[in-house]
């Protein structure tokens, strides 16, 4: 990640449920009307003999497609490094313990 947030082992599980979770609870479907209308404006760009215009839209879209999925990308980082502190906060886990350095030659 960007913030540099890294889950430990025990953390690594909780944070893939937490992901399942946050993609599902974010998922609309649209509805009836919004289906139409959608298949509508589609029909209409498939009906249309102005390729130049087709060109400009088809980039226009391009643009928008990359700024909103940069959008996504930086509000689910923050939203995961919010879940996770959360997390540690209200669950007490356990860091192993780590031997000093001048202890690791004479083991």
């Amino acid at each position: 990640m960007r913030n540099g947030f890294k889950p430990g082992n025990g953390a690594v599980n909780v944070v893939k449920i937490v992901e399942q979770k946050s993609m599902d609870e974010l998922l609309v479907m649209p509805t009836l009307e919004e289906e139409l209308l959608i298949e509508n404006k589609a029909r209409e760009i498939l009906a249309s003999d102005d390729h130049k215009d087709i060109a400009r839209l088809a980039v226009a879209l391009m643009k928008q497609n990359w700024a909103q999925g940069q959008v996504l990308i930086e509000s689910f980082e923050r939203i995961h490094v919010l879940e996770a502190k959360l997390i540690c906060a209200t669950h007490r886990v356990e860091q192993p313990k780590k031997n000093p350095w001048w202890k690791i030659w004479t083991n």
